[in-house]
């Protein structure tokens, strides 16, 4: 029997469940209330969830060396590459042949999501290793197939203009599909990935990735002082405070290190035998990736008319020819609606006695759900909504002064 499969990738710094009371975004919520388990009544052969915490968090109890890993994640960008991993590992280690598949996100979580999209439309989900085994389930074996999958062939060309090494990413991932038996086609017959979300469901997608130049610069500036620390240390025999700097910076150094070697994409006998070519891919805003494939079934996206901090542009979503190719479906292939609010107005995370504007987008995305030929199983006593724009809202700031003494924010 065919089952869900659904994928929670939350904002950044969000991570649900930790606390009773804790402010929880609409993705955490609608997770609760999917997920099988001891207090649910989602039987788990039906329907499973899995969630990703934020970009920035981590289990709780992480050491200091994991917590600065993180700050590493969101400083290079390269953060989200692991939540994309976590996301399309757990996809693979469940799948079975008619399974069903549906992405949610909110804010760089949603990007995320969307981003798991494609990496299914560029590699599907392998059927099989190269040896003719069974995929694997779990382990290291399982994670070396998802990075794969994430790093070498998605990866391929990103932050950069899509075009310059599309043929390039075409061709791994062209690659990758034959390696893992995993071959699908497209609405015109071209090669793709076998398997394709059913839904994708998106709260007000950012694509910001990545530190500033000024934060990059206070990075390197805390490398350097921590290196001329070590060396006159060094210098003046002190072998406490060389162990105290130089362990730090041997450990700052080689994640950097690491950091770099992650960003150089190659591909080999391309395109002639013998031949290798090289770059490095760095996630930018500015060259994001907006695609939808059109073998996506159904996609929504909640966005924020109110929200105008620099830092949170929503990020669009589809190119416009595909948009008019799949006119007249019903329900329709693409939905996005504009809700009143800000970013956490939409995608939620605000205490919860200011969360009535958010319970209006949560409880449009449960609608969307629910029309459905295959809709999500849900457990409605875990996902009690009372959406009333007229309440309280959460206050973030604003990037204009006069709408902030507006609204009281400080």
């Amino acid at each position: 029997m065919a089952k869900n499969i659904l994928i929670f990738s939350d904002g950044t710094g969000q991570f649900g469940g930790l606390r009773p009371d804790q402010r929880l975004s609409n993705i955490y919520k609608l997770y609760r209330a999917s997920r099988s388990g001891v207090d649910s009544h989602i039987d788990p052969a039906e329907q499973v969830a899995f969630y990703d915490a934020g970009l920035g968090t981590g289990e709780a109890g992480a050491s200091w060396l994991q917590k600065i890993s993180r700050i590493f994640g969101s400083a290079f960008g390269t953060g989200i590459s692991d939540n994309i991993t976590d996301c399309y590992e757990a996809i693979i280690k469940v799948y079975e042949p008619g399974d069903r598949v549906y992405l949610f996100g909110f804010s760089r979580g949603a990007y995320t999501a969307r981003c798991v999209a494609n990496v299914m439309n560029l590699c599907g989900v392998p059927s099989r290793m190269p040896d003719g085994s069974p995929v694997p389930r779990g382990g290291r074996a399982l994670r070396d197939l998802a990075e794969e999958a994430v790093f070498e062939v998605y990866e391929h060309g990103s932050g950069h203009p899509r075009e310059k090494y599309e043929s390039e990413r075409e061709e791994k991932a062209r690659r990758f599909r034959a390696k893992y038996d995993c071959c699908g086609s497209g609405q015109d017959g071209e090669e793709q990935g076998n398997v394709a979300p059913y839904f994708v469901g998106v709260f007000d997608t950012v694509a910001s990735l990545g530190a500033g130049r000024a934060f990059s610069i206070i990075i390197a500036s805390l490398f350097t002082f921590l290196s001329l620390t070590t060396l006159a240390a060094f210098v003046w025999k002190s072998m406490v405070l060389t162990a105290a700097f130089g362990i730090p910076v041997l450990w700052v150094g080689y994640k950097l290190v690491m950091t770099r070697l992650r960003q150089r994409k190659v591909i080999r006998d391309w395109p002639n035998g013998g031949d290798k070519r090289v770059h490095y891919a760095v996630w930018r805003m500015k060259n994001y990736d907006r695609f939808l494939d059109t073998n996506v079934k159904h996609a929504r996206h909640a966005r924020a008319i109110d929200e105008n901090r620099k830092h949170f542009p929503v990020a669009g979503w589809a190119y416009s020819h595909d948009v008019q190719r799949m006119e007249g479906l019903d329900p329709p292939w693409l939905r996005q609606v504009w809700f009143a609010g800000n970013h956490s107005d939409i995608g939620g995370s605000h205490p919860e006695d200011e969360s009535r504007l958010s319970d209006i987008a949560l409880g449009w995305m449960v609608e969307q759900l629910d029309e459905l030929e295959h809709p999500i199983l849900l457990d409605r006593s875990r996902l009690v909504l009372w959406p009333d724009a007229r309440r309280l809202t959460g206050c973030e700031r604003s990037d204009n002064q006069d709408e902030n003494r507006l609204l009281g924010c400080r």
